[in-house]
């Protein structure tokens, strides 16, 4: 279903559709908080209201590292931590602090607003983030156990 506004209007526009496909993120094995925050993230982002997805996916990524026992004061902190455990490369350190500061600007009152593209860039790093550390661990360990299995004949 497409939403657009009335036949007579010019130019015409279209407002939304349903199911959108503009946003494609799913993600297999998360824990049920990061789910949540994550979920929200690209709720809100369908509704159009970028600043708020920009909150959510900074939540998503703190309780992401809350998962690995990261949990520091700070933002910054986690992430260096998640850095020098291991967990995600120094490469994707930089998109892990893109995240936190479109999640800072997102949550607090300044002039600059987030847009909708750098919300979904946001998006797209959090998911590859979150592949990264639940999806492709869960299904490393599924494929191992089934190699683990004994084969009939």
């Amino acid at each position: 279903m497409v939403e657009t506004n009335s036949r007579a209007a010019n130019p015409p526009q279209e407002f939304g559709s349903f199911p959108s496909a503009r946003v494609t993120s799913d993600v297999d094995h998360l824990p049920d908080d990061v789910a949540s925050y994550y979920s929200d993230a690209i709720k809100v982002l369908r509704a159009g209201i970028p600043d708020a997805a920009a909150v959510q996916l900074r939540r998503t990524l703190e309780a992401a590292a809350a998962h690995y026992n990261v949990d520091e004061k700070t933002l910054v902190k986690s992430i260096e931590k998640l850095i020098a455990e291991g967990h995600v490369t120094a490469a994707f350190g930089g998109a892990l602090h893109h995240i936190r500061q479109v999640g800072n600007l997102g949550a607090h009152h300044t002039d600059e607003r987030v847009d909708e593209e750098t919300a979904r860039r946001a998006l797209r790093f959090t998911t590859t983030l979150l592949r990264d550390l639940f999806e492709v661990p869960a299904e490393l360990a599924a494929l191992q156990s089934e190699e683990d299995q004994p084969h009939s004949p």
